[in-house]
Order: structure tokens, then C-alpha cells, then sequence
């Protein structure tokens, strides 16, 4: 505040507006899951994502030039946060043994039902589409980064279990989303759980080699 030309008044000077631009991306890429998977990905325009997110379509094209740019970084953001969010929960286990780790697991994809419905929302729209192939390659990648999570978390060290629990635990939350009466996460964790033994003694982290059976 100061005095205006000898003006007995005091008028207040307005501070320029500090933005954290990367906190304000990031704004946009949490709320953007929401509505890739309300609308669908096909159908939505950015001027609908300006609209419902209330920025200006001025500032929603300066982070993001395009719609497709918009969606690669919003499946890599979510994913990163999971797998980080993954991590910690393996950073409090390590000292447990690969039964409670698996629990902890189920319990993770079980708190963040909904969540990963809205994934295979937006994942069954684009694989409708024939044009969309650079926007596939993404999920692609993201569902690698699931996967790897995956085996840090339990430390499988196979890749054919790793990929075996990740279909189980997708498999499992898009089953209760066309039956949630007959989809049960408990029953399926169940059958999962006798085998947990079977691998925490490593019997079936590895492939039988050819030729060594015996006669």
C-alpha cells in the first residue's frame, strides 16, 4: 500500500497472480479421468473438457495442444501415481513374507475399485476405434507399468506370473462391473490364495525346461 500523490488515502496495489504451472497441469489431468470415462474418449471435445473443467480454452491448449496429448499424459500421470502408490505400500511390506504382500495387494485393487473401472472404460472405448492405434500404444504401455508394480510388489521375477496376477486383479474388477452379484473379489482372492504357497516356495516362478523330465 502507499500514499497516491500526497493523497491522504491509501489504495492497495494487487499482486500478480503466482501460478505453479505444473501443479495446475496436473489439476487438469486429475479431473480429466473423471470425464474420459463419463463421456467417452471418442466423443468428447476440448471444448466440452474447458466447459466442464471451468478453464479457459486458451489455457487448456497451452498445456495441451491437442486431445490426444491430453489423454497420453492424463494415463501416463494416473499410472505413475499408482505404481507410486504401489511402491509405498511395498516400501512397509518388505520385511513381510509373499502371502501378507499378496493380501496387501488384493486389499490395494479392492480400495481403488472404482477407480480402475474408469481405466477399462476408457480402455474398451479406444479399442472401438480403428484409428486410435497411437492412443492404444499408450495403454499399452501404461498396463506394463501396472504389471511391473505387480511383480516389485509380490517379487515374482517371472514374467508369465506377473502377467497372470494382472488379469486376475483386471479381470476381476471388470467381471463385477457387468455382475457384482456373482463377481465376488473374496471368492476369486481365495483361489488365488492356494496357490500362494506353491509360489512363495518358488514352484511355479519357473518354466519347466524341455528335456529334463523324467522318463
Amino acid at each position: 500500500m502507499f500514499y497516491k500523490n500526497g493523497c491522504s488515502k491509501l489504495r492497495r496495489i494487487s499482486l500478480p497472480k503466482v501460478v505453479d504451472h505444473e501443479l495446475y497441469r496436473i489439476s487438469i489431468l486429475k479431473r480429466c479421468l473423471d470425464l474420459f470415462a463419463k463421456k467417452g474418449y471418442a466423443t468428447v471435445t476440448m471444448r466440452e473438457i474447458s466447459k466442464e473443467l471451468r478453464v479457459s480454452t486458451g489455457s487448456l491448449y497451452h498445456y495441451f495442444p491437442t486431445k490426444e496429448v491430453l489423454f497420453e499424459e492424463m494415463a501416463r500421470w494416473v499410472v505413475r501415481e499408482d505404481a507410486a502408490q504401489l511402491e509405498e505400500v511395498r516400501g512397509s511390506s518388505k520385511q513381510l513374507g509373499f502371502r501378507e504382500r499378496l493380501e496387501l495387494l488384493f486389499e490395494f485393487v479392492r480400495e481403488r475399485e472404482g477407480h480402475f473401472q474408469k481405466l477399462i472404460l476408457i480402455a474398451s472405448d479406444l479399442y472401438r476405434l480403428d484409428e486410435s492405434e497411437p492412443a492404444r500404444a499408450i495403454l499399452k504401455e501404461c498396463s506394463l507399468v501396472f504389471r511391473d508394480a505387480i511383480e516389485s510388489h509380490l517379487a515374482l521375477k517371472n514374467e508369465e506370473m506377473e502377467k497372470l496376477f494382472f488379469s486376475v486383479l483386471i479381470g476381476t474388477v471388470f467381471q463385477r462391473m457387468l455382475d457384482r452379484e456373482t463377481a465376488d473379489f473374496e471368492k476369486t482372492f481365495a483361489l488365488v490364495r492356494g496357490f500362494a504357497p506353491l509360489i512363495s516356495f518358488g514352484l511355479l516362478l519357473e518354466p519347466k525346461k524341455a528335456g529334463n523330465d523324467s522318463p
